[in-house]
């Protein structure tokens, strides 16, 4: 199909300092495939369940509907995180993937992970 081609021809989604280089035409990112903030999306999801410590316990697959509480960008979803004076519950669910990942992060480390500097 012509979607196809055009997705051979990008192979991958780019993302530079400046701009987003999509694999698949806007309508698709932005509208079609993305979770968009109050809005209901059909998903196909993997739920893990983890503990406190990033250890994955219980893994399901699953078809859902996931209704997002907001559409955040790094910038916006970072502020919230810092502002020690924000504490609803979408704010209390950043910080807690935040912690989640620094977990994450650490595990692959001390893995053996390579680190590449971002600077």
């Amino acid at each position: 199909t012509p979607l196809d081609t055009e997705a051979a021809k990008r192979a991958t989604s780019v993302y530079l300092v400046d701009r987003r280089i999509d694999m698949l035409p806007k309508m698709l990112t932005e509208i079609l495939c993305s979770v968009r903030g109050e809005e209901e999306s059909l998903c196909f999801s993997v739920v893990w369940e983890m503990t406190k410590e990033a250890e994955v316990v219980n893994t399901r697959y699953a078809k859902t509907v996931v209704h997002s509480k907001g559409a955040l960008s790094y910038e916006v979803a970072w502020k919230r995180i810092c502002d020690k004076s924000l504490n609803d519950p979408v704010t209390k669910g950043l910080r807690w993937l935040q912690k989640l990942s620094e977990i994450l992060k650490q595990k692959r480390i001390d893995a053996g992970a390579l680190e590449l500097s971002s600077t």
